[in-house]
């Protein structure tokens, strides 16, 4: 794969950079860009990509979201520890002006900073070549895990969803088969992203529910590869995808159709999002349809849909002027592609929302507390709490006697999911010399020591009690930064009867408070996380002697 992709070597103070850009895309004031780079013996803290343009002097800097996993890179640099975890990409918004150059700056864990050009044609796609199986799973940030783990035959099998994901061109005959079909039987209308994860898999079951209620879907999306809206129409038979021009085209198609029910499912990624929610609402005033909003994140709270602010941590939803002030602040992409700088309006138009619905459905109470916390005046009917019901059931099992502390973490834990709380967690065992190991049950997009960390892999859900039983480990941390809506692994993991810590917000924060052998962390810095893990593992460790101490008296 790599060998397709064009390789840049960098020399600037005795440092050498090596790096490459697999894929620029700029259309309509967005740029999608994605690539990898290393400097051996260092760390790379930041990567940003800086727009320059003709007739302004100001630049515009967004930061790219960097430590990506590319398996290909660690293959070709397989000497070279930091190629592992090389890998780049970035969404964001560019701005009405013409840009007249892109260059990419590389800070570095010493306080140094590189800079390269980025060579692009505005509104074209420059792709360096690169194999589509490369693309799709750079798009897809963990699947370039399935070659090593899964075969050729999982890649085929990517490289199959990618293509069939990639819209086709709607012409004039298709519009009109299209219309036709839409006026045939009731439909449904679904709004989401495309960026797969449980939003998606909750949209193909409401999806499949609408279709065995014998109603026509149709789906708007955003295909991020190509910048480009797109809609989807599903009746029972093989769905394909169109791409359109704008959101008044989907809302002439929608006028021929026969609308009962409207369905916001996630709308990150998507360019101008409060079109769309203006859009929503217009319709649910118009066609008299149910309007059905589901959160999935805060994206209705803030652009930044995580809530994690300019510093780089969760906010937790603070007053209306350091929202503002954060906002204005903020370098993340998808805060960029949003196009908005003020908060008031965000809320506006997302207040709009919520109040125009019939439902405004959440899985935990957690995510009710934000969002009432955002939008105090939306009506009280209109809040459900559903929590989502697990998909595989787990069996109990039995932790670990061994004496030290030994830490699970269990998923695909990327930057908002704790990579770099678990990084530092391993660094601070190594600093005190300790023999806590460290054992990830899944991936991470971080690179860690490997004699303190154990990754054993993607798994199936069937395996997870079989795995966890078999890591050694004997306490469970969600590292996750923000203020998750729902936690499938935090359940799974009291399903299972394990210690489990999490930190003091979201979901899995109200789970260990109400469960026996929870625990809430009070700080986010590596040295008392240990502490508090190891005291929360003694305190276990006791529990469990004396438990079998009052047995054998029995």
């Amino acid at each position: 794969m790599l060998g397709a992709t064009l390789i840049l070597i960098r020399q600037e103070g005795g440092l050498m950079l090596k790096h490459g850009v697999d894929h620029v895309l700029i259309r309509e004031n967005q740029i999608f860009a994605y690539g990898w780079g290393f400097v051996p013996g260092l760390n790379i803290r930041k990567v940003v990509l800086v727009l320059h343009f003709d007739r302004i002097k100001a630049n515009i800097e967004l930061d790219a979201n960097y430590g990506q996993r590319r398996d290909d890179v660690r293959k070709k640099y397989h000497v070279i520890p930091e190629a592992s975890d090389a890998g780049f990409l970035l969404l964001a918004e560019t701005g009405e002006q013409k840009i007249s150059s892109i260059e990419l700056r590389w800070e570095l864990s010493d306080n140094s900073i590189l800079t390269t050009p980025v060579h692009f044609t505005q509104r074209q796609e420059h792709e360096n070549a690169l194999s589509k199986v490369a693309h799709y799973a750079v798009l897809a940030k963990k699947s370039l895990l399935l070659l090593k783990n899964s075969g050729p035959k999982a890649v085929v099998n990517k490289i199959l969803r990618y293509n069939s994901g990639k819209p086709k061109a709607l012409d004039s005959v298709i519009w009109k088969k299209l219309i036709h079909q839409l006026k045939s039987r009731p439909c449904a209308v679904v709004i989401d992203h495309d960026m797969g994860g449980g939003a998606n898999i909750y949209r193909q079951r409401h999806i499949a529910e609408r279709l065995a209620s014998d109603e026509n879907v149709l789906m708007l999306g955003f295909h991020i590869a190509s910048l480009q809206y797109f809609v989807e129409f599903f009746d029972g038979r093989s769905p394909i995808r169109y791409s359109i021009t704008s959101i008044e085209a989907f809302v002439y198609l929608l006028g021929h159709a026969k609308i009962h029910h409207i369905l916001y499912n996630c709308a990150v990624s998507f360019r101008q999002p409060l079109s769309v929610v203006k859009m929503l609402v217009t319709l649910r005033k118009h066609m008299h349809c149910e309007l059905q909003v589901v959160v999935h994140d805060y994206f209705a709270i803030c652009p930044s849909h995580f809530l994690i602010n300019d510093k780089g941590t969760f906010c937790d939803v603070p007053g209306i002027n350091e929202c503002q002030r954060c906002i204005n602040e903020h370098t993340d992409g998808f805060v960029s592609v949003s196009n908005i700088r003020d908060i008031r309006q965000w809320r506006l138009a997302w207040s709009a929302l919520l109040i125009a619905s019939d439902e405004v459905r959440l899985f935990s109470e957690a995510s009710k507390r934000l969002l009432q916390r955002a939008y105090p005046d939306v009506p009280q009917n209109n809040w459900r709490v559903q929590p989502h019901a697990l998909h595989t059931s787990v069996k109990r099992i039995s932790i670990s006697h061994s004496k030290e502390l030994h830490i699970g973490v269990v998923g695909m834990i990327g930057k908002h999911k704790g990579a770099e709380i678990v990084n530092g967690l391993a660094r601070e065992i190594q600093k005190r010399h300790s023999n806590i190991k460290i054992t990830i049950i899944g991936a991470i997009e971080a690179r860690v020591p490997s004699h303190i960390v154990d990754i054993t892999g993607p798994y199936h859900p069937k395996e997870l009690s079989r795995i966890v039983q078999e890591s050694g480990a004997n306490v469970f941390l969600l590292p996750s930064i923000w203020a998750e809506t729902f936690s499938y692994v935090s359940h799974e993991l009291v399903d299972m009867g394990v210690p489990f810590a999490c930190f003091n917000f979201g979901a899995p924060a109200d789970l260990a408070k109400a469960y026996e052998n929870g625990l809430v962390l009070s700080s986010m810095q590596p040295a008392t996380i240990l502490d508090e893990l190891q005291c929360f593992w003694r305190q276990i460790a006791l529990k469990k002697k004396e438990v079998i101490w009052l047995s054998a008296l029995a």
